[in-house]
């Protein structure tokens, strides 16, 4: 019989969720995350995605009884995300049948929302639907406090969505730390893009679920702290923003993936293509106005995007 103070086992759609968990970097405070997870869905496989296995984590894994995969960054986080579930795939048997939805988790999340957002009705009810992609909480940033602004993206319509809001809101994209991804829709959407290697890898997978008719919605009433760069405040005409305080090489990095995805994507959603320059836009603004290292910054952008414009878009 389980201690008293024992977490509950996943019952319903958590019992048919595994969660995935990329580490990059040092492993840190994994401990309770870890033990978290484990409580909150049927397995939890954790990538250890540094060149050299992670000093730790294997001990942190078994203590909390989840998977370890290593997996050397080979293709950035798109490539840990294809490791795991080729393992889940793999690993599958009449015994241990393969999960029903997948939770990605980023190392920078707090998985505590998990178990109240999986519980939820109107979750589990898209989760249930064959023309949902995926379901996720609202995230707000730990550095600036603010809740993300999710889009709304028809062909020619672009709408930002309030940042405060409850409910269900279908959206365009989701970043993938906490959301819930239907296996049979990830099979449908095939592998994520390696070439991206990590920023838009999400946004991608979002714009291949629309051209599938499948959707993707943000549970506003569900809301975890999640950490994407050093986020810093500021405001423009009167708009509370924040900038995202990558270095250099991400800057880079940001500026190639935004021009390829603009290239495979835009003529088919000219919405989506204004969406790519105003990212681009909205980036050399935060540089400029709240960051350091401005024309460093604004350098690895620019040619970042000229690696896209110019370089293979394999899709």
């Amino acid at each position: 019989m389980a201690a008293a103070d024992s977490p509950p086992l996943p019952v319903g759609h958590a019992a048919a969720t595994a969660a995935v968990l990329v580490v990059h970097g040092e492993a840190g405070a994994l401990a309770d995350a870890l033990k978290e997870l484990a409580a909150r869905v049927a397995r939890v496989v954790v990538v250890d995605n540094n060149e050299a296995p992670s000093a730790g984590l294997a001990e942190l894994a078994g203590l909390a009884g989840v998977e370890l995969l290593h997996h050397g960054n080979r293709g950035g986080l798109a490539g840990a995300y294809n490791r795991a579930l080729r393992h889940l795939r793999e690993a599958a048997s009449p015994a241990a049948p393969a999960p029903r939805q997948i939770v990605f988790v980023d190392q920078d999340s707090d998985p505590a929302v998990l178990g109240a957002f999986l519980a939820d009705p109107e979750v589990n009810a898209l989760l249930a639907r064959d023309d949902v992609a995926a379901v996720a909480p609202a995230y707000r940033d730990r550095a600036t406090g603010l809740r993300a602004r999710y889009i709304e993206l028809g062909r020619w319509r672009l709408q930002h969505l309030p940042r405060e809001f409850e409910g269900l809101r279908r959206v365009a994209f989701v970043v993938n730390s906490m959301s819930a991804w239907r296996v049979q829709a990830l099979a449908r959407l095939g592998d994520f893009d390696e070439q991206l290697a990590i920023d838009h890898v999400d946004t991608e997978h979002g714009l291949r679920a629309r051209r599938q008719g499948l959707s993707v919605w943000v549970h506003g009433s569900h809301v975890f702290a999640h950490s994407i760069g050093q986020r810093r405040r500021y405001r423009l005409f009167g708009r509370e923003l924040q900038a995202t305080g990558h270095g250099p090489a991400r800057r880079r990095l940001i500026g190639r993936n935004t021009v390829l995805l603009l290239r495979r994507w835009g003529l088919r959603e000219p919405a989506f293509a204004r969406l790519c320059l105003l990212r681009l836009a909205y980036e050399a603004v935060g540089i400029v106005l709240a960051e350091d290292w401005r024309l460093r910054k604004l350098g690895a952008l620019l040619a970042g995007a000229g690696q896209g414009l110019v370089g293979r878009s394999r899709r």
